[in-house]
């Protein structure tokens, strides 16, 4: 029998792990903050809790998807006011070493196992079951989630010790938002060259220099179109572009591409695009450089 999953946080990934769970026949019992992200799964079977201990104490794992530790130390409180002995928490946010380290502490003092395991993919990735997870921890609590992480990833990878997964999202991270600069500015630079967007798309991203976001976020920008995955991807961008920073500077590591990256993005955010998916960092390029395309809006 498939064990009941607590999912605590249904905004843009935590609702489609929600979703995918569901779909793939586990019962699932969801908290967030805003009801109508519960609302939202109600007729794909979700069981609404009016609280993250409520989730809890109807769970046998948890998995949580959270904008910041503040979120995590405020489910956390809830959580630990009746703690399951032996209780795995899959923890998918992406957050500092130091913040998973200590998450993790708190739960084992309180006889809770801890998994770092933040998910790498875009929202529509995870939808779409495409999604990867890393996971890090208790080895023997990764095996006995391994047919749940299965439930809402295409793959998953156990990476030793808590932080090491958070580790690997660092690198992750650091290679989405450069490949997707990368997709961005050749996408101008055909343009310029007067190739059509539709078919630098279509060409490229079956040849050698194809990757996951010059297939996926190029296609938005072949269209001009950057509605999926926006209001919110442009914070969790800044949020981990800040973490990568930190993370390469502690560790006395050259980051040059993603520092060339993160100018481009944060011109689109000084134009105002940050309401779009990241993918319109292609618009602030085109704007730079004199193309002016229609936006679908």
């Amino acid at each position: 029998m498939s064990p009941t999953v607590g999912v605590i946080g249904l905004g843009p990934m935590g609702g489609n792990i929600a979703g995918n769970l569901l779909g793939n026949g586990f019962a699932v019992a969801g908290f967030d903050i805003r009801p109508e992200r519960m609302e939202a799964l109600a007729d794909a079977g979700l069981m609404a809790a009016g609280s993250s201990a409520e989730v809890a104490q109807r769970a046998d794992i948890l998995a949580t998807s959270l904008p910041n530790i503040e979120a995590l130390e405020d489910v956390m409180d809830g959580v630990l006011q009746q703690p399951g002995s032996g209780q795995i928490l899959i923890e998918c946010s992406t957050l500092t070493v130091e913040q998973k380290v200590f998450a993790h502490g708190r739960l084992e003092t309180a006889g809770m196992r801890f998994l770092d395991s933040p998910i790498s993919g875009t929202p529509s990735m995870l939808a779409k079951m495409m999604a990867s997870i890393y996971v890090s921890g208790d080895e023997d609590a990764y095996e006995e989630s391994v047919p749940v992480l299965e439930g809402f990833t295409a793959t998953n990878f156990y990476v030793g010790e808590v932080g090491n997964a958070s580790r690997m999202k660092f690198l992750a991270n650091y290679l989405v938002h450069v490949h997707t600069t990368a997709a961005a500015e050749c996408m101008v630079l055909g343009q310029k060259a007067g190739l059509d967007p539709q078919m630098i798309h279509r060409v490229l991203t079956k040849g050698a220099g194809g990757s996951k976001m010059l297939d996926i976020r190029g296609a938005m920008m072949a269209a001009s179109d950057y509605r999926e995955g926006g209001g919110t991807m442009f914070d969790v961008y800044e949020k981990d572009a800040a973490i990568i920073t930190e993370f390469a500077a502690s560790m006395r590591s050259p980051i040059d591409l993603y520092v060339s990256s993160r100018q481009k993005f944060n011109s689109a955010i000084a134009l105002g695009l940050n309401h779009l998916d990241t993918s319109a960092v292609c618009k602030a390029i085109e704007t730079a450089v004199g193309i002016d395309r229609e936006l679908v809006e």
